[in-house]
Parts: C-alpha cells; sequence; structure tokens
C-alpha cells in the first residue's frame, strides 16, 4: 500500500494542480454568454416547471443534436441552486479527469515518461485551462477523444468488452456537437485498418448508438421533421454552395499548427474573452500574435508525425497507439475542409477542441525524446510561463463583473419594473437575461425575448417597455463603429445614473415618454 502511494504521489499532486488552477479566480474569470444562457434558461425550465426536451442544442447546420448533455446540464445547475458558477467546478473535475486520462494514454501507447509529460502538459496549459472556463458541449472533447483512443486501443488489444465500453461513450459523445462525430467515423476506420472483430458485441454497440437518436425520432414525428430539414437547407444556401477558395484552404489548413502553439503559450494580451470572440478582428488578433517560425515548427512536427505513423503497419503498443492519433487528425483536417472551405462556412479554433488532447500526446512524445536534464528544463519552463500567464490574465466581462452590475442594477430600480436592452457590436448577446433570474430580478421585457421567451416558463413578456430601461453596454478594446455611437449618444441622453463594471456600463434610463423602441 505504501509503495502503491509513493508512486501515485506525483499524479496525484497532478491532478490536484489541474483542480486548482481551474478554479483559481473562477467567478472572475468564468465566461458566460449566450451559448451558456442556452443551457441555463432550459434547465431552470426543467429545474422549475419539470419540461423535459427531446431535443439538445442547435448546431451550424440548424440540426439540434440529442439532449443528453440538456440534461447533464439541468441536473448539475439544479446542484449549484441555478448558478451557473457551479459549472466551473464541473469543468475542473472534467479536467482533472483529462489529465488522468492523458497520463493512462500516455503510458498505454507509449511510456511512463510520455504518460507523465502530457498529464503536465494538460494541467498547466493556459489555453487548455481558458476553455475550461467556458462550460459548453465542446468542453467534454478532450475527454472523451482520449475514452475514445483508449476504448478503440483496449479493443485491438484483444479486450472486446471495451466494445460495450466505446458504444456507450459514442453514443453520448456524437450529441454533444456534430463535430464529434469524427469520432464515430474512427471508430469505423480503426476497425477496418485494423481489422477489428464483428460480432455480437459489435452488434451490442451498434445498437446503443442508434437508440441514442430516439429522442429526436420523437421530436421529428411529432414536429413534421422540424429537425432534419435545416440539414437540406444548409446544403442548399447561396452562401454554402460548394466550392475552392486557395486562402480558405491554407487558413484553415494553418487552424491545426496554430492551435498547438497557442496550447504550449498563448501569445498576446491577458484579455480572456478576446480568446472565445467570433469577431473577425478578434480572432485574426490571437493569430497574428503567434511568431511565424513557431507555426511552422508545429507544423512540422504535425506532418511529420502523421507521415510517420501512416507508414507501415503497427506492430507495436505505440505504433497502434500514435497511429488512431494520427487518424483522427487527418480526419478532422479533412473535416474542417469540407465544412470550411468546400462548404464555405467560417471555422473556429473551438471547432477542433476534440483534438486539443492528442496534441499535446504528440508534443508530449516529441519532448521525451529530450534528455533528462533539458527535458526537466523544458517542463518547467513550461509550468512557470503559463502559470504567469494564468496569474495575470483578466475578463473584463467575467461573471463576477455581469453579477456586480446586476446587483448595482437592482439597487437603482428597486421594486420597479424595468426593461433589459444591451449594446455590443461583438458581445450583445452575453447571457445578461438569465444572470438576472440568478442575481437579480427578471425584466418585464428584454432584448432577447423573441430567441428566450419561450423558456421563461410562468414570466410573461411585457407588451411595451416601462418607464424604467437599463442598457448593459460593453465598451470594446477597438474602436466601434459609427452605428455603436450612434446608439449609445442616444441611450446617454436618457440617463438617470450609470457606472462601469470592467467594460460593461451600466445606463439607467428614463423611458416616461416612451420613447425607446
Amino acid at each position: 500500500m505504501k509503495k502503491r502511494l509513493i508512486a501515485f504521489w506525483p499524479l496525484g499532486l497532478l491532478l490536484l494542480a489541474t483542480f486548482i488552477t481551474r478554479i483559481v479566480k473562477l467567478e472572475d474569470l468564468f465566461y458566460f454568454t449566450y451559448d451558456e444562457s442556452v443551457f441555463a434558461f432550459v434547465g431552470r425550465r426543467m429545474a422549475l416547471w419539470h419540461h423535459i426536451p427531446l431535443i439538445g442544442g442547435a448546431t451550424p447546420l440548424g440540426v439540434h443534436v440529442a439532449p443528453y448533455f440538456y440534461w447533464f446540464f439541468a441536473l448539475t445547475l439544479i446542484v449549484g441552486k441555478l448558478n451557473p458558477l457551479f459549472w466551473g467546478y464541473i469543468a475542473a473535475a472534467l479536467a482533472v479527469a483529462t489529465t488522468f486520462m492523458m497520463y493512462k494514454v500516455g503510458i498505454l501507447i507509449d511510456s511512463k515518461k510520455v504518460g507523465i509529460t502530457a498529464a503536465i502538459l494538460w494541467a498547466f496549459s493556459y489555453m487548455a485551462n481558458v476553455y475550461d472556463r467556458h462550460f459548453w458541449g465542446l468542453t467534454f472533447g478532450p475527454l472523451f477523444s482520449l475514452l475514445v483512443i483508449y476504448s478503440l486501443y483496449k479493443i485491438k488489444r484483444g479486450n472486446q468488452k471495451f466494445i460495450y465500453v466505446l458504444g456507450l461513450i459514442l453514443a453520448f459523445v456524437i450529441h454533444a456537437d456534430l463535430s464529434y462525430y469524427v469520432f464515430l467515423v474512427l471508430a469505423v476506420v480503426a476497425w477496418i485498418i485494423f481489422k477489428l472483430p464483428l460480432n455480437k458485441k459489435t452488434l451490442v454497440a451498434l445498437a446503443i448508438i442508434l437508440s441514442s437518436f430516439i429522442p429526436l425520432v420523437i421530436f421529428d414525428l411529432r414536429h413534421n421533421f422540424a429537425n432534419t430539414k435545416p440539414v437540406l437547407e444548409f446544403i442548399q444556401a447561396g452562401r454554402n454552395n460548394p466550392g475552392f477558395e486557395s486562402q480558405k484552404f491554407i487558413d484553415n489548413s494553418l487552424l491545426f499548427p496554430r492551435t498547438l502553439t497557442r496550447l504550449v503559450y498563448t501569445f498576446g494580451d491577458n484579455q480572456i474573452a478576446k480568446q472565445y470572440s467570433y469577431c473577425v478582428s478578434y480572432v485574426l488578433e490571437k493569430f497574428r500574435a503567434i511568431p511565424w517560425y513557431l507555426v511552422v515548427l508545429s507544423s512540422v512536427i504535425l506532418i511529420a508525425f502523421v507521415i510517420k505513423h501512416l507508414r507501415g503497419s503497427p506492430v507495436n503498443s505505440a505504433r497502434v497507439g500514435f497511429r488512431l492519433i494520427a487518424l483522427l487528425l487527418v480526419l478532422y483536417f479533412f473535416g474542417i475542409q469540407l465544412y470550411g472551405t468546400i462548404f464555405r462556412a467560417d471555422i473556429f479554433e473551438h471547432y477542433i477542441t476534440g483534438i486539443l488532447a492528442a496534441f499535446l500526446l504528440i508534443l508530449a512524445k516529441v519532448v521525451s525524446y529530450l534528455p533528462k536534464n533539458l527535458w526537466l528544463v523544458f517542463l518547467a519552463i513550461f509550468v512557470t510561463v503559463n502559470l504567469y500567464k494564468l496569474l495575470n490574465t483578466q475578463n473584463s466581462q467575467g461573471l463576477e463583473t455581469k453579477r456586480l452590475a446586476i446587483e448595482y442594477t437592482m439597487q437603482q430600480v428597486g421594486g420597479k419594473p424595468f426593461s433589459l436592452d444591451s449594446l455590443s457590436t461583438c458581445w450583445k448577446y452575453n447571457g445578461y437575461r438569465y444572470l438576472f433570474t440568478v442575481f437579480g430580478r427578471e425584466p418585464v421585457k428584454s432584448y432577447v425575448d423573441p430567441s428566450f421567451a419561450y423558456l421563461y416558463g410562468t414570466t410573461p413578456v411585457a407588451e411595451k417597455h416601462p418607464a424604467t430601461v437599463v442598457a448593459f453596454v460593453v465598451h470594446d478594446f477597438a474602436p466601434e463603429t459609427e452605428e455603436f455611437y450612434r446608439r449609445y449618444a442616444l441611450l446617454k441622453s436618457h440617463e438617470i445614473k450609470s457606472t462601469i463594471f470592467g467594460v460593461v456600463e451600466v445606463i439607467i434610463m428614463d423611458n416616461s415618454t416612451g420613447w425607446f423602441d
């Protein structure tokens, strides 16, 4: 027993470090915007009005996945008394599980050195930490990718009980996000390449996966196939007509080495909100901050890795495990090129969260070739610079900032009915409406009512704006548009009182004349 404890303590410290680094400044850095508010409103409706949804979150194709993650988010939200901050602790727990699986997979497919290196990389990577501050379906990708690779490896090595495990994992992961269908494709490809058994266990696993679609089938039958029609509409939409642009191909290809580089160190300033932004200016900013020579180095590493591990036949443990990772990278690459380049859709870094863990396993293998002293120096530098970045990072629109802004609003409006508005170019849909249900009192009318009113339960929506209107204005990190400044001037002209929290300005306005529209 004593020997086991001695052998476990380095990993135990890493798991503890993973959890601590994910909850440091938790409320300050936690990112809660539109996507999270959808999960929160659904969870609140389940908790208060016992409405069980049959479809889950919407995808870029317009189609919805099955509702299992809605249910999970709802249950955890109930435990957290509807405060989404509790999700930060769940994300930290998932990160701990991911660190553990990095260690297990690293040892399984290569060596203890690779396993401990991979675990350290995941535990302290600033970018991995940042993505764990944003709790949604894609948060589960790194952990599920490791579970899929682990299961396929075990099956290849003859442990057929993992066929059931793989079936259960795939049945859930494909309903976290459409991009995670790549894991299902990986399983099919692995079955063919490794000539895995087609037997009763395989059929049971297939049945488990197929049965996961039952809620979607029931929903479509009840609603005239409303969930499947958007796929056809997406394909037929003018902007998504198949085509090819060389620049899109290059940009989408560079996404992979850029992301690997950012996992090692995230260049640029310390504003966490920019890391998540869909705005083109901030997407370009975070990639332009990366030194070009590091992108070249990461490209060489990834290309060399894929070529090396897809050539020949897998004759040992490392070749089997790393071939699975190489296949996953290739499938992701083709998926991104198909969706982003051929169908001309916008591509964002979070679309490849399912291979973040794979990237760091590859890096762990590369770093393991270093002599012991250089290996230790690399890890020491990696941990130091990433911790320094984390401790100095900011979120001017974090959950704490929004809570303080809402509490201030409640102090100013008192018991009067009020309407809620939001002004911003990049962060208009910032999750305020839901947060008022937790930290304040619900507005009688708001800017997101057209999208969310059906989720309010018994809360009615007023036809007209009341005499008091509250606007949350985000003062961006860059100059705004003329339309923004015109609207801002109008809001300020009716101001009763205002103050700023982070970059969020709260403006209390007089609407007794009914000017607000």
